[in-house]
C-alpha cells in the first residue's frame, strides 16, 4: 500500500475528505446524545443518522470533482482546443445506423475469406482485409471476421479522428474510415487528404482519394473501383448536407 503523491493537499483541501469528517461526527453524535440525553437538542437521533447517510453519499461525487480552489473549471470552461473535433470522434462507433453502414460499405471492398491468405503484395490476411498478428493456416467463422471488422472499424475511425479535426458529415466520415482502413491510420494521417480536410476544403479532401489506387507500385482495378465509390459517397454526404 502506498500514499498518493499529493495526499497532503487531499487532506487539506478536498471537500470529499472535509465531508467525510463530518459525516464520520454525525454519525457518532446521535449514539452520544442517547447516551448522555436523548431529548438535549430535541432530534431524533434517526434524523442524525439519515443525515449522515447523505453526507457520505455526497462525499463520493466531491472526490472526483475538480476542487474550485485548483483553478481547473476555469482552465477548462476557457479551453476552445479541440472542440470540432470532440465534436465528430466516434461518429461512426456511436451510431447504431453508422456503424452498420460503415460494416457493409467497408466489407464489400476488403471482400470476407475466413481462411488465412495472402494479399497481393504478399500479406498474411484473414476475414475482411484483417493483417495484424495472422499467421498461415488461423481460419476464422464469419460471426468472428464481422466481430473483427467492427472492433477495426472504431479503431481506424479514433485514429483518423486524432489527425482529422474539421467536422464532416456521416457519409464522408465513411468514406474516410473506409480509405483509412485500407491504406493505414498513419499514411492517411500525413496525406494531403487530411490536411485539405483540415482546412475546410471537403470537395478537395474527396477528390484525392481516386490518387490512392497502387499497392505494391502498381495500379489495381480492385483500388480504383474502391476509390471511385469512397468519393462518389464523399461527395453524396456533401451534397446531402448543404
Amino acid at each position: 500500500m502506498k500514499l498518493i503523491a499529493d495526499w497532503k493537499s487531499t487532506l487539506t483541501q478536498s471537500w470529499s475528505v472535509r465531508l467525510l469528517i463530518f459525516a464520520a461526527v454525525l454519525s457518532v453524535l446521535p449514539v452520544f446524545i442517547a447516551l448522555v440525553s436523548p431529548g438535549l437538542l430535541g432530534i431524533d437521533p434517526l434524523i442524525f443518522a439519515g443525515i449522515a447517510a447523505l453526507v457520505n453519499l455526497i462525499a463520493i461525487p466531491a472526490r472526483v470533482i475538480v476542487q474550485p480552489s485548483s483553478g481547473l473549471w476555469a482552465a477548462f470552461r476557457r479551453d476552445t482546443k479541440g472542440a470540432m473535433r470532440r465534436r465528430t470522434v466516434g461518429m461512426i462507433a456511436g451510431g447504431g445506423i453508422a456503424m452498420t453502414s460503415a460494416i457493409g460499405f467497408i466489407g464489400q471492398w476488403e471482400g470476407l475469406r475466413t481462411e488465412a491468405y495472402r494479399d497481393v503484395v504478399g500479406i498474411w490476411t484473414v476475414c475482411y482485409g484483417e493483417t495484424k498478428g495472422v499467421q498461415p493456416g488461423d481460419s476464422y467463422s464469419k460471426a468472428e471476421c464481422d466481430d473483427m471488422l467492427a472492433r477495426e472499424i472504431v479503431a481506424y475511425e479514433a485514429a483518423l479522428d486524432r489527425c482529422l479535426t474539421h467536422p464532416v458529415p456521416v457519409g464522408m466520415k465513411i468514406a474516410l474510415v473506409s480509405w483509412t482502413y485500407n491504406v493505414g491510420a498513419g499514411a492517411a494521417c500525413s496525406s494531403t487528404l487530411v490536411r485539405k480536410a483540415n482546412a475546410g476544403d471537403l470537395t478537395g479532401a474527396c477528390n484525392e482519394l481516386p490518387r490512392w489506387n497502387r499497392a505494391g507500385g502498381r495500379v489495381w482495378a480492385g483500388l480504383v473501383n474502391r476509390r471511385g465509390a469512397e468519393r462518389a459517397m464523399c461527395h453524396q454526404a456533401l451534397k446531402e448536407a448543404a
